[in-house]
């Protein structure tokens, strides 16, 4: 008898993986199709190399993790793209899988987050700093703002750029953290994921300019790079720095 209930087991599990697989390939051609309707880049691989330095949480605690159906514009060459990703927080524990966006940005700030009032941050990034309130009370309502940095968010949320995070579809919550903004949501239809890129250009482009003023842009390279290897940017020397002569 038990072999017979081991056998069943065996079978169902079997069943519901063929599901899952067919499931997934059949997402991916509509993907691969609404992309190529619409002139869009897309890869069953990530074709980017820097999506696993990407500063937040959930590009490097997990034991596994993984981007795959990426989709981006062929003719911008700003980096923005969707994808779906998913992470495996421990090796005995299932994978999650989410969609992401992620948007460049021309400066680097301290850690910032707008996460929907009805949703529950599920996504295991980290929600610091204290609670900012915004004058636009659609805004207020939807999201929940918190920064390390007030001014940050009060420079960066402008009117315009409030009014394109409300055209985001729902569910949708926002890190931000250096030169980057991170988009993250349950795991989208193929439809949304273009819904979600087409935003995220619209984020890009409505970026403040006053926001780099206030927080220069990383260094890559030069004596200012070691700033950044302290945590966060300050106009003061590093220890190094002060030591030299002249």
């Amino acid at each position: 008898m038990g072999w017979f209930l081991l056998a069943g087991a065996l079978a169902i599990a079997c069943a519901v993986a063929a599901r899952r697989v067919r499931s997934t390939s059949t997402r991916q051609r509509e993907l691969l199709r609404f992309c190529h309707d619409a002139g869009l880049g897309c890869s069953v691989l990530d074709p980017f190399t820097d999506t696993t330095l990407l500063p937040f949480r959930v590009f490097g605690s997990a034991s596994g993790r993984g981007a795959e159906n990426v989709v981006w514009d062929r003719n911008d060459d700003r980096g923005i793209r969707v994808f779906d990703l998913w992470v495996q927080p421990s090796p005995d524990t299932s994978r999650r899988t989410m969609t992401c966006g992620v948007v460049p940005l021309p400066f680097a700030t301290p850690p910032m987050a707008i996460v929907p009032r009805s949703e529950r941050d599920a996504f295991g990034e980290p929600v610091v700093g204290d609670v900012i309130h915004l004058e636009l009370d659609a805004f207020e309502q939807r999201f929940e703002v918190r920064a390390v940095d007030p001014r940050a968010a009060v420079a960066l949320l402008d009117q315009r750029m409030m009014a394109a995070l409300l055209r985001l579809p729902l569910r949708v919550a926002i890190h931000v953290h250096e030169d980057r903004m991170l988009l993250l949501a349950p795991l989208l239809e193929p439809g949304e994921m273009l819904v979600l890129l087409a935003c995220a250009t619209e984020l890009a482009d409505r970026v403040p300019s006053v926001v780099a003023s206030l927080y220069p842009p990383r260094p890559t390279t030069g004596p200012f790079e070691r700033r950044w290897l302290q945590g966060t940017w300050s106009p003061d020397p590093t220890s190094a720095e002060a030591s030299e002569p002249g």
